[in-house]
């Protein structure tokens, strides 16, 4: 059988890599005794996908486990057994079956919401008439640094939504939905940075940027929906 989990990466986490946190998973697994499926070979691996990699420095609430199991296990008993040996900072959210027939969540996810705190900046600097002038533009011209070298890149057609958003603490922060997987895929932290340029602010070296992933979403048909409801 086959499960989707959606899973949390928090503060105290948010510095190990993507391959550290395959490893913790994979141990997890192991100590829970969970029935996962392994790939045939000389090198037998668990079968095992994640939607999208969560680059080092972020948190994230909308992280996604595409996991295949060889015996039946319910989502809730799979995310309990999980946490009961999990490390602080990685948690199981939530579950579904869904069918082997699915494509792979990698190739199904297009976009992500994230936000996007700003450290330095007063209330002031906040408005939605910045967001609107900044959208109006026809191109958004970035440097992205390639195998070959820096490469410029229109990012305009990879934003899909920012607004101005505040936290349980009161904080504002940034919320944007942008383009995220395999076909085009905008990192946060380059459409802050772009953000910051065109209104001419720069960052300091005392805090960085926070950033943190909200969740991911899927096409179908005209609408958007995260893995949770990709049946």
């Amino acid at each position: 059988m086959r499960l989707i989990i959606r899973f949390s990466k928090e503060e105290r986490v948010k510095y190990i890599s993507h391959l550290d946190l395959m490893r913790t998973l994979q141990r997890a697994l192991r100590r829970a005794k969970i029935p996962v499926a392994f790939s045939q070979g000389f090198n037998p691996q668990p079968r095992l996908a994640f939607a999208s990699a969560l680059a080092v420095g972020m948190t994230s609430e909308g992280e996604y486990m595409d996991i295949l199991l060889e015996q039946d296990l319910e989502p809730e008993e799979f995310c309990n057994r999980m946490n009961e040996v999990l490390p602080l900072g990685i948690r199981m959210l939530e579950g579904i079956k869904v069918s082997r027939e699915i494509p792979s969540l990698m190739s199904l996810v297009e976009r992500a919401d994230y936000l996007i705190k700003f450290p330095e900046f007063t209330a002031d600097f906040f408005s939605n008439d910045k967001i609107e002038k900044f959208l109006a533009q026809d191109e958004i011209v970035v440097q992205i640094k390639r195998k070959k070298g820096l490469r410029n890149v229109n990012i305009r057609n990879m934003i899909h939504h920012m607004e101005w958003t505040a936290d349980e603490a009161g904080r504002v922060l940034l919320k944007a939905r942008v383009s995220a997987g395999s076909k085009a895929n905008l990192k946060p932290n380059i459409l802050a940075q772009s953000f910051l340029d065109w209104a001419g602010l720069s960052m300091g070296e005392n805090e960085p940027l926070g950033l943190h992933r909200l969740n991911m979403y899927i096409p179908k048909g005209n609408r958007w929906v995260t893995p949770m409801e990709i049946e």
